[in-house]
């Protein structure tokens, strides 16, 4: 059988090359993004057209990952279309570049907001409804946010790897080194 698949931040970059992956695996993938009737109408618009082309089950879904309801709204569609939720990438993110004290405590609280609470609010929204495994990748390195582009180009590649290492509540946890 093949997975249910959501990948947040998927309007573009990684997620967005990830969810056409996956896709063509095989898979039906949800490319989430916030705003999709305005400022990501474009990339919503290329994702269907991408699909019908090449006959493949990719959909976009609105999903603000800094909005418990957004999260809670986005998950619930997904399990009531298909009856479970299989796979979660986390790929929504937003690094900086720069001296830590050039941002303002509240420009960190953002980061921290967007980069660590925002794939736990996807997480609590999908374990409860999921009907399987939950496996989790990350594309963006919290550590990195402050560091010079040169100095976090190691930390920065992306973390896709899925370990098998079980974490609380039998959730599958992995990242780069696995």
């Amino acid at each position: 059988m093949k997975d249910v698949i959501v990948i947040t931040g998927a309007s573009s970059g990684f997620g967005a090359l990830a969810a056409r992956a996956l896709a063509r695996a095989g898979h039906t993938v949800y490319a989430s993004m916030r705003e999709t009737t305005g400022r990501n109408a474009r990339p919503v618009a290329e994702a269907q057209k991408y699909a019908a082309e090449r006959v493949v089950d990719l959909r976009t879904i609105e999903l603000d990952v800094a909005s418990e309801a957004s999260a809670d709204a986005a998950i619930e569609e997904i399990v009531t279309v298909h009856g479970r939720l299989d796979v979660v990438i986390h790929n929504a993110g937003h690094m900086v570049f720069g001296p830590a004290e050039a941002f303002t405590p509240e420009q960190f609280a953002e980061l921290y907001d967007v980069n660590v609470l925002s794939a736990q609010r996807v997480n609590r929204a999908a374990r409860p409804r999921r009907a399987g495994r939950c496996c989790a990748a990350s594309a963006g390195p919290p550590s990195s946010y402050t560091r010079r582009a040169g100095g976090a180009t190691r930390d920065s590649q992306a973390r896709v790897g899925v370990g098998r290492r079980r974490g609380p509540g039998g959730v599958e946890a992995g990242g780069a080194g696995g």
